[in-house]
């Protein structure tokens, strides 16, 4: 009698592994950062910001990933406040914050940069890092020194981060036409230390769209007081009596630091 052969009712289980549609963007952004095509990883990220709740686990990645390529196209003022937005999601990302002072640098925003910089050192658990960092640290330690002295024996740091912060504002309301808000912004930055020809430049240029030539003139001619050779200035100064003829330029160039310069192979972001 032929034995009966007893199958065991338990069915293997198979454990099947799928991959997010939102992780599959992420390695594709990463690619494309890593093969140059920064200009088509940025619009990845929007796309996938978009797409994204506000408390996506992922979003910070997202904008951390959208802060790099935005450096790696020069457009470093969108890469602080795409680094700013990710640290909001994780205040504990030492890489977030490595990566928002080198942002801070290069947008002058130095006494940020410090800030920053020291953040990522507290936090940061990777050995391998360490020697970056403080190479990081002595940089900007150099660039706030300088920056303070250059202000006198009296001025914080917290003055320079507020002035450095002004300045900014007002090329963020240049760039949203709002002339009125960006020229008081530059008088704030001057007001707390009148050491820099570049708020007296952008704030004459603020006065010639507003058409207010004699103003606009006084602010030209003291940027090329503490500074002669600074050629925006000589440009826009040389300028002014035609538009006080025909009306203000319709373009207006302004000081946005580091713009157009040879640093793309400098600037080390560091990506997960």
């Amino acid at each position: 009698m032929a034995k009966k052969i007893h199958t065991s009712k338990q069915k293997k289980q198979r454990i099947v592994t799928t991959t997010s549609p939102v992780d599959k963007y992420l390695d594709l952004i990463r690619r494309q950062i890593v093969q140059r095509h920064y200009t088509e990883a940025v619009a990845e990220c929007e796309r996938l910001l978009r797409y994204l709740s506000p408390y996506a686990q992922q979003r910070a990645d997202v904008l951390a990933l959208l802060g790099t390529a935005q450096s790696m196209l020069q457009n470093f003022p969108q890469s602080f406040e795409a680094f700013t937005q990710a640290l909001a999601l994780e205040p504990k990302n030492a890489d977030f914050w490595y990566n928002r002072s080198m942002a801070s640098r290069f947008t002058v925003r130095f006494g940020q940069a410090l800030r920053d910089i020291e953040r990522a050192i507290e936090l940061n658990t990777n050995s391998e890092l360490v020697e970056k960092l403080d190479k990081a640290l002595q940089i900007t330690l150099q660039l706030v020194e300088e920056s303070l002295k250059m202000r006198g024996p009296d001025f914080t740091l917290e003055q320079l981060i507020q002035q450095e912060n002004f300045f900014q504002q007002g090329l963020k309301c240049i760039e949203a036409g709002k002339y009125e808000e960006a020229g008081q912004a530059f008088q704030a930055s001057i007001a707390l230390g009148d050491c820099l020809p570049q708020p007296w430049g952008n704030l004459g240029i603020c006065l010639m769209v507003q058409e207010r030539y004699d103003e606009a003139e006084v602010a030209l001619k003291r940027a090329l007081e503490i500074d002669p050779g600074y050629t925006m200035a000589k440009k826009h100064l040389a300028e002014l009596n035609t538009s006080r003829r025909i009306g203000p330029p319709a373009q207006v160039e302004v000081n946005e630091p580091f713009k157009n310069s040879k640093l793309r192979q400098s600037i080390t972001f560091l990506k997960e």
